[in-house]
């Protein structure tokens, strides 16, 4: 269950704007730096200018973390500082400012649709489904599984069930039928807990919950990787299953799994599928009309953006389920069925912001391919006038979203040929996940060593300024899964050393913390 992958070969990268596959070989430790020899993709030229527009890279950090949150970009920090100076008001009232501020919601669920490929008409995904937002993934993903059980509780005894949930219990037979039917939850433990905890907990509500397990696989060099089977997950769903749960990426391994696989197996026996995309988003645009799945969550502070979550479902899910807000909120109105509270106001206007920077940065990547070398514009300067990317007035588009994301792929997979080739020429350290640096990962990289444990490494490079993360990244089921290969040098009570690449981190940080890792490792 994975994207085709390269084998390790001479070194060289070959690269095309908008694909990068590179060939990771081992070299004497007097051979040079990791990657001083690989062909750079024009996309390298464009960091300062796009590292001018995250303030939080102005200091002296090495921003290594990525994993657990993105930088943010200049635009997206002034649309929230905006909308709380001068929209700061309650939305849906009468009045101009209530009308202006509640715009603000709908067009970051627009932006975020469009990002995920379920957008608006005569886009890719046209129709596809809707968007809503909470705090966390975490919450969103509890959300999902309440609402389901709530839904099949009421399905099997409406008269007991509030009026809203009753009502919906009985206006849909066939969601009815099904409800009361299928009591089988799968289950990916590989992934982040976020989409684990919330479904185990349903084992209390009566449904039986199936673990579905990565498992070693050997590749033709003899390494072994780890991942969940496709092959296994056909002996698991049945006409009993309700859903499949599964990770797009790991957070600890950092492969790209075959999520389109998993929907067509669950499908098949007529389940559902939620994807948890945190680890997956922040480095290529997903797309759900070519992964095929029902419910697809990310955080959006992962992806260069506040504090908040977005959940994608489609029409068909949506239609099988009650948002948890309160009972006179109709649920044709959408959305806000699922907004406790409502979104975060200010957060909202920070999400819509990030098209500005998306684009942008799709301006810079067409030049780019022309091999041009000019800065990436400044946003909302002062003194300048609204760009393009500001008017709310045409909506966002797909194909802008793409051409970004190009440009962050390629920086990105351009930086973890070098960490993984470097990572290689150590004897002493074991790589967790994928050892090649191609299209079936992402730029988050996980090891051991024998000379050090993940917490000694982390404290070592923050002690120089370079921050990482060590631990089990709240996937502990699978650390403790992979602490049972002795191939990993693995301890589950510490877990992983996890450096996190996005495309604002340069070559030249990468050869600080190499020559700090030399320290310790």
């Amino acid at each position: 269950m994975y994207a085709k992958r390269i084998r390790p070969g001479r070194a060289g990268v070959a690269l095309g704007f908008h694909k990068v596959v590179v060939f990771v070989s081992r070299r004497g430790p007097s051979d040079g730096m990791p990657g001083d020899n690989a062909v750079m993709p024009h996309a390298l030229s464009l960091l300062p200018s796009i590292r001018s527009h995250f303030p939080g890279l102005s200091g002296e950090t090495i921003m290594l973390d990525n994993a657990g949150g993105s930088q943010l970009p200049r635009c997206v920090i002034d649309a929230m500082r905006t909308y709380m100076e001068h929209s700061f008001v309650q939305l849906g009232a009468d009045y101009p400012l209530s009308q202006h501020a509640s715009r603000v919601i709908p067009r970051a669920r627009q932006v975020v649709k469009m990002f995920l490929g379920g957008g608006g008409d005569g886009e890719v995904g046209a129709g596809l489904g809707d968007v809503f937002f909470g705090s966390s993934s975490t919450v969103l993903c509890y959300e999902i599984a309440s609402a389901y059980a709530d839904a099949r509780d009421a399905a099997r005894n409406p008269d007991a069930a509030p009026p809203d949930l009753a009502r919906h219990a009985h206006d849909v037979k066939a969601v009815r039928d099904k409800l009361g039917k299928r009591d089988q939850i799968v289950v990916c433990t590989a992934g982040h807990e976020a989409n684990i905890g919330p479904w185990m907990r349903l084992a209390l509500r009566g449904y039986a919950i199936v673990p579905w397990h990565a498992e070693p696989m050997r590749d033709a060099e003899g390494n072994v990787n780890w991942r969940p089977s496709l092959d296994t997950l056909r002996k698991l769903v049945n006409e009993k299953t309700l859903l499949v749960l599964v990770p797009q990426v790991s957070n600890i391994l950092g492969e790209v799994w075959d999520v389109r696989g998993v929907a067509e197996v669950a499908h098949s026996a007529g389940a559902r599928v939620l994807v948890d995309g945190v680890a997956y988003a922040p480095h290529r645009a997903p797309d759900m009309a070519e992964l095929g799945c029902d419910w697809y969550v990310y955080s959006t502070y992962k992806v260069f953006g506040p504090h908040m979550a977005a959940m994608f479902g489609t029409h068909d899910a949506l239609s099988e389920v009650l948002g948890p807000n309160h009972y006179f909120i109709d649920r044709s109105i959408g959305p806000y069925k699922w907004e406790l509270g409502n979104a975060n106001h200010e957060g909202a206007a920070g999400v819509a912001a990030l098209w500005e920077y998306v684009g942008v940065l799709s301006e810079k990547a067409g030049k780019a391919e022309k091999n041009t070398a000019t800065a990436l514009p400044s946003s909302g300067s002062v003194g300048q006038g609204p760009s393009k990317w500001q008017d709310w007035t045409h909506p966002p588009r797909r194909d802008v979203f793409e051409k970004a994301f190009s440009v962050v792929r390629e920086i990105e997979d351009a930086l973890t040929v070098q960490v993984i080739e470097y990572l290689l020429h150590k004897p002493s350290v074991r790589i967790v996940g994928p050892r090649v640096a191609d299209g079936s990962r992402v730029g988050t990289i996980s090891f051991t060593s024998e000379r050090a444990t993940p917490r000694a490494i982390s404290l070592h490079l923050g002690s120089r300024n370079i921050g990482i993360r060590q631990g089990h990244a709240y996937s502990k089921r699978l650390v403790e899964a992979l602490a049972t290969d002795a191939s990993l040098n693995l301890d589950p009570a510490y877990g992983v050393a996890r450096v996190s690449l996005q495309h604002y981190n340069t070559p030249e940080e990468l050869k600080k913390l190499f020559s700090a890792l030399d320290e310790v490792i």
